[in-house]
């Protein structure tokens, strides 16, 4: 694989990565799987290049792991709201099935 062809497929994993991130900021569901796949693929591609050829490759794979950062911090951030979410749901849950035990003792 030659420089150009690696960058190009950064390129499509950086795009990747922006599109869920995307997905994320609009409440939609995120597959990462073939993220996943791609970035494998890519690491096993960068063990071919040359030394000199890593070395150039090293700002972009800098960016990969920047981009890579920030998406893991916005889960991070839609984990956390959905945890609080659905602990809301299971204490309204819980009032409702009160109330219900309370209306039925009556």
């Amino acid at each position: 694989m030659t420089l150009e062809q690696f960058k190009q497929d950064l390129k499509r994993v950086l795009s990747l990565i922006a599109t869920s991130q995307r997905f994320l900021e609009e409440g939609k569901v995120v597959e990462l799987g073939s993220l996943e796949t791609r970035i494998a693929d890519l690491c096993g591609n960068a063990k071919g290049l040359s030394a000199q050829e890593r070395s150039e490759a090293a700002p972009f794979l800098a960016a990969l792991q920047a981009d890579l950062t920030q998406l893991e911090d916005s889960m991070r951030v839609e984990h956390a709201s959905l945890q609080r979410q659905l602990k809301g749901l299971n204490n309204s849950n819980q009032a409702v099935n009160a109330y219900t035990q309370t209306a039925r003792n009556r």
